[in-house]
């Protein structure tokens, strides 16, 4: 296999270098510039003599070894026989190789059991179930989990939000079972009373209202009361997340001098409750200025341990970048760090009803699924001593009853069935009674977790083989098949009247490296019309082998044939010529040549984003257009709205046409129209409106006025 050969040329490599470190041993101690053992020992030792001076050495400088000290490499376990592939990261205890289970508690609350590896149920109460899983995930390898606190996630009427209801109380339980199996905790404080994330970052409904001492005053006691709970109920609570993904904010507060106050209370609590790290998280690795976030935290006087960041491969750019952004971080600050949260998907099966998507750089398999950990691991571990670990993002949360074999009518009983649940049991994303504190939470609907093809059980409980990845990188495996780990994605852009065809085959790679042709079985595209502009995603499965499916996607886009402008500048390429902006957030009219996927086509286009909500910003283009009918339509992509409204516009002497639009997804371009008829010439005022909330991203371009023949 490959990494067994590998690790026969580090073997002979290493001889190598034993051998020229023996033949300096050889030298008399005079050669050697002391008494001959002084400068053994560990390489740590070594470079500290080295950075003392000389004192080992004579005073004639003639006689100095030049040659480097030899750092004896970390020893490389054995490879264990396994399944899959799995690379050796690191066999340090403490390295952490920790998982989100915040949703572990309703999952149970709701009916869903967890299984062992023979399909057995760990336990029928949802107690014995939920210690037992927490024994079958450190068996596993896993050494710390993750529990995520909202301060009140309920209404009025104690009926919960959804998306695991995660009060303090939930969080002794499922800290307790963690503990009793011998793993440590970290506790996420979102300071919230539900999500908190780059989009939406709200003040609990107790806190509303308050100024900024009261709040840091009464977060910092929610801090140490809770922490006080946790630690009395016999939790090993080890680190604490002041905050959740802040890179736009925390509590409600946008200005650094108030976050600040906040950071501080939290972290200065924290401090006061024992022996424990406390964490900074933030998200957008790819574009987040994490080195001025953190010398702001220094300079304020923040005493944090652990800079952390989200990392999710297709949207957070690379693990080169992301590595290097938080080595960064180590460098300057003296702070460990870490990846607070990762997952891939391990197939593009629906197995609730939720419609699950499979957003993946890698092949979306159990195969991938453990790979994408074991990579993210090895680039936070080869930071240094300063990468302390990683956290899977919730590898528990698994649908509350299976409907992926049932068809027509008891599929939809069984899934309005599983909705009840969601709702009643706060098992899904979001409940119908958050709607009140946060109208945003579910994007526009309310249900399933979107994530039960994210876990690292099957649809009903069992474990997938890539839950054992905790602790197969600490050895690396062998004696695994040769798994399809690399397998493209289908663009297919087409033109309105076109026939629509799938690829029958892509070129899908292994492990070994062995590139292949294989055949691809696509769902259902009979629903896609081919009569107007629009975009689809289609899922497709290969056959890797023993009825084992490796799945891929393929996105459709189907635009209007191109036509001749009757803009001079639609594609922003001559900068702003022509254009009026008013109110607008972030760079505008920019050239993101540096980021094509900004762009539509070309190099320019019309970008936004801000840290903050906004409201009413515009930009508008004026021509002159003889009598007859147009069409306007521009190309736009987005997200992260919050609450929000979007539209195009069209001013003539008759008055304003509008047309809403949704932004829903990086590369989900959306074309809306509007169709306007003139009865005499008439300069028209072209534009686009958006108001979204905090956090929110996306960028226009190729704006376009075609004749109506």
């Amino acid at each position: 296999m490959k990494n067994e050969k590998m690790r026969i040329v580090l073997a002979v490599l290493l001889a190598a270098v034993m051998c020229l470190t023996l033949c300096q041993c050889a030298k008399t101690p005079s050669e050697n510039g002391g008494n001959g053992t002084e400068n053994q020992g560990s390489g740590d030792q070594e470079q500290n003599a080295g950075n003392q001076g000389n004192e080992n050495q004579g005073p004639d400088d003639s006689g100095k070894d030049d040659t480097p000290p030899v750092v004896d490499p970390e020893p490389v376990p054995d490879p264990v026989e396994a399944g899959i592939y799995v690379p050796y990261v690191t066999d340090d205890e403490d390295f952490i190789r920790g998982t989100d289970v915040s949703s572990l508690l309703v999952v149970l609350n709701s009916g869903a059991r967890f299984k062992d590896w023979e399909g057995n149920s760990l336990g029928e109460s949802v107690e014995e179930n939920g210690a037992a899983f927490m024994k079958l995930l450190h068996e596993a390898g896993c050494n710390w989990v993750r529990l995520r606190v909202w301060n009140d996630p309920y209404d009025e009427n104690g009926n919960g939000y959804g998306g695991g209801n995660n009060d303090l109380a939930s969080a002794v339980t499922m800290g307790k079972w963690a503990t009793d199996a011998g793993m440590r905790v970290l506790i996420d404080f979102h300071y919230s009373d539900f999500w908190a994330d780059p989009s939406r970052q709200l003040v609990p409904k107790a806190w509303e209202g308050m100024d900024i001492d009261a709040k840091a005053k009464a977060l910092g006691d929610f801090t140490a009361d809770s922490l006080k709970t946790l630690l009395d109920a016999g939790v090993d609570v080890g680190m604490v997340q002041v905050g959740n993904e802040t890179t736009v904010g925390i509590c409600g507060e946008t200005a650094w001098p108030n976050m600040l106050k906040l950071y501080n209370a939290g972290c200065d609590a924290v401090h006061a409750a024992g022996d424990i790290l406390t964490c900074v998280h933030m998200e957008s690795p790819q574009s987040a200025d994490f080195d001025s976030i953190a010398q702001h935290l220094t300079d304020g006087g923040v005493k944090f341990d652990v800079f952390a960041t989200s990392y999710y491969p297709q949207w957070h750019g690379s693990k080169e970048n992301m590595a290097a952004k938080l080595k960064g971080i180590a460098d300057k600050f003296g702070v460990k760090v870490m990846v607070a949260e990762t997952r891939a998907p391990y197939t593009a099966e629906d197995g609730d009803g939720s419609n699950s998507n499979a957003p993946a750089d890698y092949a979306v398999s159990p195969q991938g699924q453990a790979l994408e950990y074991a990579e993210v691991a090895k680039a936070v571990h080869d930071i240094g001593p300063a990468g302390i670990g990683l956290f899977y993002w919730e590898n528990a949360w698994i649908p509350v009853r299976n409907i992926s074999q049932l068809t027509g009518t008891e599929r939809e009983k069984a899934i309005e069935e599983n909705k009840r649940i969601w709702d009643e049991c706060g098992s899904g994303w979001a409940s119908s009674y958050a709607q009140d504190y946060d109208p945003n939470a579910a994007n526009g609907g309310y249900g399933g977790p979107d994530m039960n093809n994210k876990a690292m059980f099957d649809f009903d409980g069992k474990p997938l083989e890539s839950l054992n990845v905790f602790k197969y990188m600490m050895t690396g495996t062998t004696g695994y098949k040769d798994h399809l780990v690399d397998v493209p994605v289908a663009v297919v852009d087409l033109t309105v009247g076109d026939e629509l065809a799938l690829p029958a085959t892509v070129d899908a790679g292994h492990i070994s490296g062995k590139s292949e042709t294989v055949a691809v079985n696509w769902e259902d595209t009979s629903f896609i019309t081919m009569d107007a502009p629009g975009y689809w995603e289609i899922k497709g499965w290969i056959d890797d082998g023993d009825g084992e499916k490796v799945w891929t996607v393929a996105y459709i886009t189907v635009e209007r044939p191109p036509l001749p402008s009757l803009l001079d500048n639609g594609g922003f390429e001559d900068g702003d010529t022509g254009y009026t902006v008013e109110n607008w957030p972030g760079d505008g009219i920019n050239n993101k040549s540096g980021n094509a996927g900004n762009v539509h086509a070309g190099a320019w286009c019309l970008h936004f984003w801000k840290d903050s909500a906004f409201e009413n910003a515009v930009t508008t283009t004026a021509v002159t257009l003889e009598p007859g009918t147009y069409t306007f339509y521009l190309y736009g992509q987005g997200g992260d709205m919050g609450e929000h409204k979007t539209y195009i516009f069209v001013r003539t002497p008759d008055g304003e046409l509008t047309q809403d639009f949704e932004l829903n997804g990086y590369l989900n371009w959306q074309q809306p129209e509007i169709t306007f008829t003139l009865t005499e010439q008439a300069e028209v005022t072209l534009g686009v409106s958006v108001s979204a909330g905090a956090g929110a991203w996306g960028a226009f371009d190729d704006w376009t006025v075609n004749a109506v023949e």
